[in-house]
């Protein structure tokens, strides 16, 4: 059973080590986040005197550590409110798919209450929300990650903040919000009436840098691979190494500092030893995502593929070529993800470019695409938009790494001139927009004859 493809025993990852590879886990510890941690720590600090919690505001990219942390201190305040026999109660929301004050609204009453009353009337949920907090009373701190799905709809944002002062709850009821965006421009867009009342106090999680992600790689490594552990130093330069144990992730690193009577905060990291993992892995896989994001997730997500990638390969040993093909697959990934996502007009825009590219054209000028684009717009019934507003689709395209958009060095009276060709293959741009339902009725290949005809007979 040893010789199957799928044998359970592996040279590279420890027996469960790939959880510690994955988005869903949650890190106990966050030695690059303490200043942040001890602004939210100040933020929380009313709700452990048995008051509300200041209304906080957690922004920053995808990846800084934002939901961990925000997880980790709640984990501490509600370990501290169960010692201390104090009335708290917390509630962790995720925003996803959530595009009004009225679904989150109903999501918060059945979190709190097990009731959903959605199909009542605005008022009349909220009544049922301040109902389910009455019953429960004391400190309820509801934390809402993604809450710029929201929007612009920032009713239950202003309502929330002010059940108190507007007696919606009773004199022992204390809620107050946790927010986490990725939208660093989220909260200008709000009512300003709304935004003074949402918010006392604002954390910004910076992007991490090479050395940062560098440290957090190598305490996942520890834990996901064979022969791997960690060096650290003292403050008098004294060197030791610790050993994770993997049955007992919740204290083990911790446990392992008080043997050596070492205060963790006063110690630093120097090298990961390991016996699967070159040198060069963990650097290169933090330097790739502090060039890009700065994110913890994208860096993980790199040694996870390289280290797949050298399992995969026969390999016992994880090196740096690993880390560059998996780096080009997971930029695949991403390209792939964010054609999958873009608008109507993004994916006409995208549509036309790749006809004419199929069709032999090189330099593609924006009059070109916007001939295709509006036989593309008519032929699947939707919006046609305006030479100019295409083009802006074209250069977000750009952007997002789709095409390439090249400025020409004069362009027609009042504009500037450009040229635009495919970053990906046309192949894999087919596949992406075959799949979208508002082309199903679309013959890619059909039409790049079409057009191929038509340059002919205008020839």
């Amino acid at each position: 059973m040893d010789s199957s493809p799928y044998s359970t025993t592996s040279e590279i990852f420890a027996v469960g080590g790939e959880d510690y590879l994955k988005e869903g886990h949650t890190p106990t510890t966050l030695p690059e986040r303490q200043d942040e941690i001890l602004k939210l720590r100040r933020s929380l600090k009313p709700a452990a005197r048995g008051a509300g919690a200041e209304n906080t505001f957690l922004s920053g990219k995808a990846g800084q550590g934002k939901t961990a942390a925000a997880k980790a201190e709640l984990a501490e305040l509600e370990a501290f409110a169960d010692a201390q026999d104090l009335d708290l109660t917390t509630v962790f929301f995720s925003c996803e798919g959530i595009s009004s004050s009225y679904t989150l609204a109903c999501g918060l009453c059945e979190e709190l209450g097990g009731e959903n009353p959605n199909g009542h009337p605005m008022q009349k949920v909220l009544d049922h929300l301040w109902d389910a907090m009455n019953d429960i009373g004391g400190t309820i701190i509801i934390v809402l990650d993604e809450i710029d799905n929201l929007g612009t709809d920032d009713k239950i944002l202003y309502s929330l903040p002010r059940a108190r002062d507007k007696d919606y709850v009773n004199d022992d009821v204390y809620p107050s919000i946790i927010g986490i965006s990725n939208d660093l421009q989220w909260r200008d867009n709000l009512d300003p009436a709304a935004k003074d009342s949402l918010y006392d106090d604002s954390i910004f999680f910076a992007p991490y840098d090479a050395n940062e992600l560098r440290d957090i790689l190598s305490r996942r490594a520890s834990k996901a691979f064979r022969n791997t552990s960690l060096v650290y130093e003292t403050s008098e330069g004294e060197a030791f190494e610790i050993n994770i144990d993997l049955d007992d992730d919740d204290g083990s690193l911790a446990k392992a500092f008080n043997e050596i009577d070492a205060d963790r905060t006063d110690c630093t990291l120097l090298r990961i030893n390991s016996g699967v993992l070159s040198d060069d892995v963990i650097p290169l896989c933090a330097a790739y995502a502090a060039q890009d994001k700065g994110s913890a997730r994208q860096a993980i997500k790199y040694l996870r593929k390289a280290a797949a990638i050298a399992e995969s390969e026969g390999d016992v040993r994880v090196e740096e070529e690993h880390v560059r093909t998996a780096q080009g697959e997971a930029e695949r990934e991403l390209i792939i993800e964010g054609m999958e996502q873009l608008t109507t007009q993004g994916h006409l825009a995208l549509a036309a470019v790749t006809i004419l590219e199929l069709g032999g054209h090189s330099g593609i000028r924006t009059r070109d695409v916007y001939d295709v684009y509006t036989s593309l717009s008519d032929y699947i019934d939707a919006d046609r938009l305006a030479q100019r507003r295409m083009r802006d689709h074209l250069i977000e395209l750009d952007m997002l790494s789709i095409i390439r958009a090249r400025k020409s060095a004069s362009g027609s009276v009042g504009g500037e001139a450009y040229t635009f060709e495919l970053r990906v293959e046309p192949s894999t741009a087919i596949e992406v927009l075959e799949a979208v339902s508002r082309f199903d009725s679309v013959d890619f290949d059909e039409l790049v004859k079409n057009w191929l005809n038509e340059q002919q007979t205008l020839r």
